[in-house]
């Protein structure tokens, strides 16, 4: 089974795992073998619960070029300083 992406959820102040993640799938079959095999399986004393997500599908080149936007808005050069004297 191989995914495209992995992301766990993490409460920002606290740094903890919120209990959920997403994970995109390469292959559509992956999917349904994942859906078969892992829903209601125990991690520790909770149960998995998959599901498939509602969004607009997208390809990984689609995520890259967001990435590389995102990335692009965030290099920006530092201010030359004016000296006062």
């Amino acid at each position: 089974m191989s995914t495209g992406h992995r992301m766990v959820v993490t409460d920002k102040r606290t740094g903890k795992t919120k209990g959920y993640g997403f994970v995109s799938f390469a292959n559509p079959s992956d999917l349904a073998a994942a859906l078969k095999e892992m829903n209601g399986k125990y991690v520790g004393n909770r149960p998995i619960k998959l599901r498939k997500s509602k969004w607009k599908e997208r390809t990984d080149f689609e995520a890259l070029e967001k990435q590389k936007a995102q990335a692009q808005k965030k290099l920006k050069l530092p201010r030359k300083g004016v000296l006062h004297k």
